[in-house]
């Protein structure tokens, strides 16, 4: 029956191994990630002991969709405590050897919620000095990865389970035998070992153009109506910023005046200036200013209430759309915002009881913005290709 003991040593090994494998992709401009992290793991006879790891890699700042990466080769440098070497002395422990299988999470666009990645990696076989601690040097080469959409990525760097056999002079197993090992990370700390962008070489250097039509709708929450929503956006994202322009289509709002009257609105929507945002981390963000014009209100849909060329609202309204993280401006997808409709006027006698059921702050809006057919691409099915060794 094998022991549980943690140990620091391998544990980062496999750490460094894992994340570094998982963030290359693609030919692009590589420079030298480096991280530290502290660990604390539970040594036979001694209880938990504190260990250091250091790794380091070259990892790519940029990945290319579809093309397949090879694993890339990591090193790790880990510094084990005086007091957790004369334990394994006491037990006639002259060399330690093993491997150790890492846990790292990848988040990028097509997986936002992160995939866990698992990753195997053999230990250097190291002489234990005669006195004083000793470092443990690791090198192993991750899995191949296959993005399939663009933006940002990361790889963060988790804990470690190690199986581990100190050896004896004559090379037989300690008193210990072999073991596994489990080491906790110390909370508080930086663990993103690299970022790096997944991009699409067909976009270009320069801004990349997209064109959407877009569908969705508004709630009024003055008066609990709805506002249906159909246009179009184009957009320019260079780098991560947003320029573009917004164009609705007229629409019919529909709500109820005094709390019991159904009134049916007719709604005109004129951009002002043009479309603003961002694109970072895998969240767009728009901003557009639009005035709404009501060219007519009817009760019962036959009965004018109001309206009219000069019925419009009194400035435009800031209409900001959010997209959840991951948003892949190849493919579109949903954005969302909350807006005010500033108060209305020169639609008649009843502006004010039309304007009290209308307008007001807290307006819900939710869009789908779908690729053009002429300018859209087809996403390829995501797949992430990670060939994990097995422990042995």
């Amino acid at each position: 029956m094998t022991k549980k003991k943690r140990t620091g040593a391998a544990l980062a090994l496999a750490a460094a191994l894992t994340a570094s494998s998982l963030a290359g992709a693609g030919p692009a401009a590589a420079g030298p990630a480096t991280l530290g992290l502290d660990y604390h793991c539970t040594f036979p006879l001694l209880g938990p002991q504190p260990v250091h790891v250091e790794l380091s890699s070259d990892v790519p700042d940029r990945v290319t969709i579809g093309d397949v990466m090879p694993g890339i080769v990591v090193d790790s440098v880990s510094t084990v405590s005086a007091e957790s070497a004369r334990g394994l002395r006491a037990l006639y422990a002259t060399t330690l050897e093993g491997h150790a299988l890492a846990d790292a999470t990848l988040t990028v666009p097509e997986m936002p919620d992160g995939l866990p990645v698992e990753v195997d990696s053999a230990l250097d076989r190291t002489p234990l000095p005669a006195s004083g601690g000793f470092t443990v040097k690791g090198r192993g080469t991750a899995p191949d990865l296959t993005f399939t959409q663009a933006g940002p990525g990361k790889v963060t760097v988790g804990n470690l389970v190690l199986t581990l056999t100190p050896r004896t002079d004559d090379g037989g197993a300690s008193g210990l035998g072999t073991f596994e090992s489990e080491c906790t990370q110390d909370p508080g700390q930086a663990d993103v070992l690299a970022s790096f962008e997944i991009v699409d070489e067909d976009g270009g250097p320069g801004a990349a153009p997209y064109s959407y039509t877009l569908q969705g709708a508004s709630t009024i929450k003055a008066s609990g109506g709805t506002i249906p929503l159909a246009g179009a956006l184009d957009a320019k994202v260079d780098g991560g910023t947003v320029t573009g322009g917004l164009a609705l289509d007229p629409a019919k709002a529909r709500f109820q005046m005094l709390g019991f009257l159904p009134v049916t609105a007719d709604v005109a929507f004129a951009a002002e200036g043009g479309t603003t945002g961002t694109y970072e981390d895998g969240v767009l963000t728009t901003t557009s200013r639009v005035t709404a014009r009501f060219p007519a209100f009817t009760v019962f849909g036959f009965l004018p209430v109001g309206g009219g060329d000069a019925c419009r609202t009194s400035r435009p309204s800031d209409i900001t759309l959010t997209s959840a993280a991951g948003f892949d401006p190849r493919a579109g997808g949903a954005l969302t915002g909350v807006y005010e409709l500033p108060p209305i006027d020169g639609c008649g006698a009843l502006t004010s009881a039309l304007g009290s059921s209308l307008t007001g702050p807290g307006n819900a809006i939710t869009v789908t913005l779908t690729p053009k057919p002429s300018t859209r691409k087809q996403p390829s099915t995501p797949k992430s290709t990670s060939t994990q060794k097995q422990p042995s």
